[in-house]
């Protein structure tokens, strides 16, 4: 996203150009909807549009509305930009606050079955989210995956899982809405520029709120 010292945009290269063009292809040539996320799930589960790009999280739940109204399959994300294209993951994080030992220890063993194998098999049979943990998908949810093919298609990528990356800076949080708000007026038609120009306002935008910058945005 940035480049080594986090001094300069670098999400302007070949990648984000190859992204913005296909989101503008998207909406130009593949007539994709300007809908939030409940819209969008429940156009799909009623067969109005072709498929669904969402969180692994989302997958019982769209299950649940297809029902069986027609054949859903999930697939990988797709890897054409680059063989080193990696997929980002973000998390969850538990907090232990109490300053009772006795509560911080009994919390402690929660946190413990929550991010075990165990609890992980739970989630992932409940979610559609796929655990990190080989001892869950091997072991606990062997049998589930066979039963729902579904559910393993983000297990078969977990290899490409790399962090996720977070702008430095007081600005970090403001820069991601730059960015959407930047890529909002793609998918809404709401600006007439070609993509690679909104690409090059968004590269703009963001260098202006990076801390310590050095240089200017190519």
């Amino acid at each position: 996203m940035l480049n080594t010292d986090e001094t300069r945009v670098a999400f302007n290269g070949p990648e984000g150009q190859f992204a913005i063009r296909m989101l503008a292809r998207l909406v130009t040539e593949g007539g994709m909807p300007n809908l939030d996320q409940p819209a969008m799930r429940a156009a799909f589960a009623a067969g109005k549009t072709g498929f669904h790009v969402t969180s692994t999280s989302d997958l019982n739940k769209v299950t649940q509305m297809v029902a069986g109204k027609f054949a859903l399959k999930t697939h990988t994300f797709p890897d054409v930009v680059s063989p080193n294209g990696r997929l980002p993951a973000g998390g969850n994080v538990v907090l232990i606050l109490s300053k009772d030992k006795a509560k911080r220890d009994a919390a402690w063993e929660v946190v413990k079955f929550w991010t075990g194998p165990k609890g992980a098999a739970i989630m992932a049979e409940t979610t559609g989210y796929m655990p990190p943990n080989k001892v869950a998908n091997e072991v606990y949810l062997k049998d589930f995956y066979v039963k729902n093919p579904n559910n393993y298609t983000a297990v078969s990528q977990l290899a490409l899982l790399t962090k996720w990356y977070a702008f430095p800076g007081d600005n970090g949080l403001k820069i991601t809405d730059v960015i959407k708000d930047h890529l909002n007026s793609i998918v809404s038609g709401a600006r007439a520029k070609e993509p690679d120009a909104v690409l090059t306002d968004m590269a703009a935008d963001v260098q202006k709120l990076l801390p310590k910058t050095t240089g200017t945005a190519r």
